[in-house]
């Protein structure tokens, strides 16, 4: 028979600390007893038997019997009873799995239809009953379970009334337990994924409906996104990955990295790296950009957390050896400290060239600058350099040696997009070698990962084939555009007037030299004359002709006939006395003032 919906919870101020909590699998459970009896099929009748079957067992087992014999007397079943067993939880379990299928069975049935809701109420209600006693007697996991089960039961129940906005929020928020489940536990992770995807045609279902009956687009409405709901499962679920990681961190003893098995000593540290692993496994699944960059953000936060604690773990080892001398013990505890920082920084770069190679992805698709593609590239090229400079990629030659194929490609890359990038500006010349430079690299780069054994080398397979095709056009932009220049630099020395042409240069091969220029009493001449005229220039430097310019010379002949008169007549200047110089002048710029004076007029 059912459980007894109408039974007391009792629990006592300290209970909590007198029992162990459960931790039953109870969707695992569902899950196996729908397989063995064939509900894909609908065979609901024998479930529904099996169901019944079961609760009398356990009923028996339990010591939970209603009455004797043909006596009826219920017993009702309450929190502190349940302390002492966790089937009670698989006892209410059944009662609800038992509910839902007579429901199920008599929703076939026509005459018998109108009892379809009153099942389904109860099993719902049997199902939040459930969630209860998860609440006070199982472990995070338990009830996450319970509690996403008793909101796909309650959907159903809502949904078979019609009330339809209050059975999507459920649906809605048995949804957000599913996913939160699959990713804080991975090994059943397949288990809820199934959930999920049996939740997508009840929730489109629902907005459908809820858009028809609003005068709604109905494919806008089941487009949308679902909203998070209920910040107290989101709650509940961070503490129940936290609790998987403490759990998993206790039995996480190492980490394998460049041929070395290093231990994790730190229970803190082992829950950093998980949560990073956790953060990475959860990107890989998704699809959407702005949620893979959301949890690249988060994937950095974790490293960085875990970063920070080797520093401090190995900043307290090295206080220590300032006060006293380091034990063999310390000082290998701080060696596996320096491993743990390198395994930390590689896992970051690596992480870090995975979202820069999904950006490089973007811009292609969204046909971006050039420039933006270079700059990444080299953002790619500058992280596999840090990656070689780690000491402990040397001890590996295998990762070294993929490390410094990806350089060599990234590098080639980088090339090829920048010789786009002078293409998209017109400089021919420039894009055509930097695309031949690109064609050697990228084919370096393909030898290089074939020997390493690259899964992605046919990308520079291709990349080698755009780029011969794009210097060939290069080529022929560039050809094609100095054709064009010196066709309009002939074009711009002609000018046309009514229909006659006006000569601009004449005398040179190289252009027409017989256009001509017609003035109004039709008398035709050139403009110019090539080669121009020679003229006579001076050969001194300017700076000595610029006095000469300005001097005007007279004629002298009157002035020296003058001074021959007055003075003498051989016209030698006469002799002044009282002076010893031979000629009778004590100074001759006397006479030489004298004759300026007269011979340049002022």
């Amino acid at each position: 028979m059912d459980a007894d919906e109408g039974a007391a919870k009792v629990i006592g101020d300290d209970g909590a600390a007198e029992f162990e909590r459960f931790d039953v699998p109870l969707l695992e459970m569902v899950r196996s007893e729908h397989l063995s009896n064939d509900i894909k099929n609908g065979s609901y009748v024998r479930y529904h038997r099996h169901c019944s079957n079961k609760l009398r067992r356990l009923r028996k087992n339990l010591k939970l019997a209603h009455g004797r014999g043909k006596t009826f007397q219920k017993k009702p079943l309450t929190v502190e009873l349940a302390q002492k067993d966790s089937r009670h939880l698989v006892l209410l379990l059944f009662s609800a799995e038992r509910a839902w299928s007579n429901a199920m069975v008599i929703k076939e049935d026509r005459r018998r239809r109108r009892y379809v809701g009153r099942r389904f109420m109860k099993a719902a209600k049997l199902a939040e009953r459930l969630a209860e006693f998860s609440r006070e007697l199982g472990e995070d996991k338990t009830t996450l379970e319970a509690d996403a089960y008793s909101s796909w039961m309650s959907a159903i129940s809502l949904l078979e009334r019609e009330r339809l906005e209050e059975s999507l929020e459920n649906f809605k928020k048995a949804q957000l337990l599913f996913e939160g489940l699959a990713t804080a536990f991975g090994a059943q992770s397949t288990l809820y994924r199934e959930r999920l995807e049996e939740l997508e045609p009840s929730i489109a279902f629902c907005r459908y409906s809820i858009a028809r009956q609003k005068g709604e687009d109905p494919t806008s409405m089941m487009n949308a996104a679902s909203p998070r709901v209920d910040n107290l499962v989101a709650a509940k679920i961070d503490a129940a990955l936290s609790e998987s990681r403490k759990v998993q961190a206790e039995s996480f003893g190492s980490v394998d990295w460049c041929g070395r098995n290093i231990p994790i000593r730190t229970e803190k540290v082992g829950e950093g790296i998980l949560l990073a692993r956790e953060a990475v496994h959860t990107m890989e699944q998704e699809s959407d950009f702005d949620k893979k960059a959301a949890l690249y953000d988060k994937i950095f936060i974790a490293y960085n957390d875990v970063s920070r604690t080797v520093s401090k773990q190995r900043s307290e080892i090295t206080a220590a050896a300032e006060k006293e001398t380091l034990s063999q013990i310390a000082e290998q505890h701080l060696q596996e400290l320096d491993l743990i920082s390198q395994y930390i920084k590689h896992s970051r770069l690596r992480q870090t060239i995975a979202r820069n190679l999904l950006l490089v992805q973007k811009h292609v698709e969204a046909n971006s600058k050039p420039d933006d593609l270079v700059r990444l590239y080299e953002n790619l090229r500058q992280n596999c350099q840090e990656i070689l400079d780690l000491d402990g990629i040397l001890s590996d030659p295998k990762s070294r040696d993929m490390t410094q194929a990806e350089i060599r490609k990234f590098e080639a890359s980088r090339c090829f997009w920048l010789a786009k990038s002078y293409k998209s500006q017109h400089r021919w010349s420039e894009s055509i070698l930097l695309f031949k430079r690109a064609e050697m690299l990228l084919n370096d780069a393909y030898a290089e990962s074939e020997s390493v054994g690259d899964p992605k080398k046919s990308d520079l397979a291709e990349m080698v084939k755009e780029s011969i095709s794009l210097r060939a056009m290069a080529h022929a932009q560039g050809v094609l555009e100095n054709l064009k220049l010196d066709k309009s630099f002939k074009e711009g020395m002609q000018l046309t007037e009514t229909g006659r042409k006006r000569t601009v240069v004449s005398g040179d091969e190289r252009f027409e030299s017989v256009l001509r220029v017609t003035s109004e009493k039709g008398i035709e001449g050139t403009i110019c004359e090539m080669p121009p005229s020679l003229t006579s220039t001076p050969c001194k430097p300017v700076a000595f002709d610029i006095a000469v310019d300005g001097v005007m010379v007279s004629d002298v002949k009157g002035v020296v006939k003058y001074i021959s008169e007055t003075d003498g007549n051989d016209g030698s200047a006469p002799k002044r006395e009282g002076t010893d110089s031979p000629d009778g002048f004590e100074d001759r710029s006397f006479v030489t003032n004298k004759w300026a004076s007269k011979l340049i007029p002022v």
